[in-house]
């Protein structure tokens, strides 16, 4: 069976600011995970591919790109019958308030949209993936008053049985032949895909050798939580997550604006050396999945993109 390839960034596109807007979207499955402010503006007809939306929590810089995406997808220039599911963690206030405005002010939508709201160790199946992927739930630890969630993409896959480890071909063709494949090959369950949304460090076991873990780490250092909200993670312990859960690649997102790209990479850089990290590591930096070990890292990127957004306020001002 034709394993799938590892997500890089060439299947995903996302954006994500710590209190601004986070989403992130997996073109393979057509899954978008979250839907912060300004996702339609980003994604343009792209829109029209989500067949899934898997909400982690309701703040409003998860949930408040739903309202044009769901106009876009009525109105735009795309397909407008493809239906659309929207998973979300059961009984959610803030949730269902947006709901009810979407009920009020998006009457008659051309396409089918279903809310369907999920508990902890659910599972939803792709019925577009020939049976063989499905999401599974797990709880993550954000707000005291609501149930937050994050979402494992796991696929089915075959393997030898550990007492054929050893045989060669020839042997295990003729026990094949005498009592057929299943004889010698067993399902297991990989997760190849892993979104936190907002928490403070997720169990290592809910994505236990993941290859591709999403996690927040929006300080760099427990010491910059000044208002000790605790709802949120630091650098050294979602390393450390990674790490016991032995994941293949992390990818870290939701950082507060107070830090630049090159303060990150160092740090990153710094935490990684100190743990001997194993996995490799990206941030999602705005809307740039950005590898803080490559070469070719961008320098001084705050300062460049501050002087051209100056440089505009200018232009605009002298028109």
């Amino acid at each position: 069976m034709t394993t799938p390839q590892l997500p890089l960034q060439d299947q995903l596109r996302g954006f994500s600011r710590a209190l601004f807007s986070t989403w992130i979207y997996h073109r393979r499955f057509n899954i978008l995970f979250d839907a912060g402010e300004g996702v339609a503006t980003a994604l343009f007809n792209r829109v029209f591919g989500i067949r899934r939306i898997f909400l982690s929590h309701g703040h409003a810089d998860h949930i408040a790109g739903l309202v044009n995406l769901i106009n876009i997808r009525n109105l735009g220039a795309g397909d407008q019958t493809a239906s659309l599911k929207i998973y979300f963690p059961k009984n959610n206030r803030l949730i269902d308030l947006l709901r009810e405005y979407l009920s009020r002010t998006q009457n008659g939508l051309s396409f089918d949209l279903e809310w369907i709201g999920v508990d902890e160790n659910e599972q939803v199946w792709l019925e577009d993936q020939k049976s063989r992927i499905f999401i599974r739930t797990f709880r993550t630890k954000h707000s005291n008053k609501q149930l937050s969630l994050g979402y494992n993409v796991i696929e089915i896959r075959r393997r030898l049985k550990d007492k054929y480890h050893g045989l060669g071909q020839k042997q295990l063709n003729e026990i094949i032949w005498a009592y057929g494949k299943d004889e010698i090959a067993e399902d297991i369950e990989k997760i190849i895909f892993s979104y936190g949304g907002d928490s403070r460090p997720i169990d290592p076991d809910s994505v236990r050798q993941s290859m591709f873990l999403c996690h927040e780490c929006t300080y760099l250092s427990i010491e910059d939580d000044e208002r000790n909200f605790q709802q949120h993670s630091h650098l050294e312990e979602v390393l450390e997550i990674a790490a016991q859960a032995d994941v293949e690649t992390l990818l870290l997102f939701h950082s507060s604006l107070r830090y630049s790209l090159e303060v990150l990479k160092e740090q990153i850089c710094l935490g990684m050396q100190k743990i001997k990290a194993k996995f490799r590591v990206l941030v999602l930096y705005g809307d740039h999945i950005i590898d803080p070990l490559a070469e070719d890292f961008p320098k001084n990127s705050r300062k460049k993109t501050r002087e051209k957004e100056f440089e505009q306020v200018i232009v605009e001002g002298d028109q």
